[in-house]
């Protein structure tokens, strides 16, 4: 029978990786990253020209303000589909399936930024990272170790690794904004590689992610913290009582 041991620190622990974990996914099914406005840039093409046409279409169409109309708003996936009835959040949109398949298969930085293809790998791969130190995290109430090792060390080198996967797609993000489809379609050609201009801001999904990443670089330093919490002498002490659930301060 296995003894169920639970401390603030490693509470703490759990709380931090999974805050880190949704606020990465929250912000990546947002189309809140960057917020520029419509300008006369965005019908320098016939493609951006049409695309603009039929934003205005659509927002007169489902009753919007008219500076709900000249906003533009782009996220990590530039084509999502923005939920209108039971979304979660504002601005939740779901990234269209073909155009995610695409953004490997037609390499053209005129379409979509090479530097958000970086982004949006080391996303998901740090995504995926967390959410299996999740998993591994329900584990150690009961399992502590595995093999030789602790199990709050594994999951604390592998949160380590993601919030460095996070912290590149932060860098890469604001490496795109000097791609021609950011510059004509949302900050007026004004924006350049790691440059805004006045046309353009960086939305809340951005600093969510940011939020994220900090969530997940602490919870990389509280793994260690909270293993020492479950060897300690009242730990200890309680287990040699017989105790099989521990509950520590």
């Amino acid at each position: 029978m296995c003894t169920i041991i639970c401390t603030v620190r490693t509470v703490l622990w759990y709380v931090m990786s999974i805050a880190g974990t949704l606020m990465i996914l929250v912000s990546l099914f947002t189309n809140k990253w960057l917020e520029g406005h419509l300008s006369t840039t965005n019908f320098a093409s016939a493609e951006g020209a049409l695309d603009t046409v039929m934003d205005l279409t659509n927002n007169a169409i489902g009753g919007g303000k008219v500076t709900d109309a000249l906003e533009r708003h782009v996220g990590l996936f530039i084509n999502c589909k923005e939920i209108q009835d039971n979304k979660f959040f504002e601005g939740e949109c779901i990234p269209n399936w073909d155009h995610i398949q695409s953004l490997f298969t037609d390499l053209d930085d005129s379409r979509y930024p090479h530097a958000w293809r970086g982004a949006v790998v080391c996303f998901v791969f740090g995504l995926a990272l967390m959410v299996i130190t999740d998993l591994f995290a329900l584990l150690t109430v009961c399992c502590r170790r595995c093999c030789c090792c602790s199990v709050f060390t594994i999951c604390g080198s592998i949160q380590s690794l993601a919030s460095l996967l996070f912290t590149l797609g932060l860098i890469a993000y604001p490496a795109g904004w000097g791609s021609k489809i950011v510059k004509d379609s949302y900050c007026s050609g004004q924006s350049d590689v790691f440059i805004l201009g006045e046309e353009c801001g960086i939305g809340i999904a951005y600093w969510l992610a940011v939020a994220g990443t900090v969530c997940t670089v602490m919870a990389s330093s509280l793994a260690i913290w909270a293993y020492q919490s479950t060897r300690s002498a009242k730990c200890e002490d309680a287990q040699d009582q017989g105790e099989h659930c521990i509950c520590l301060l």
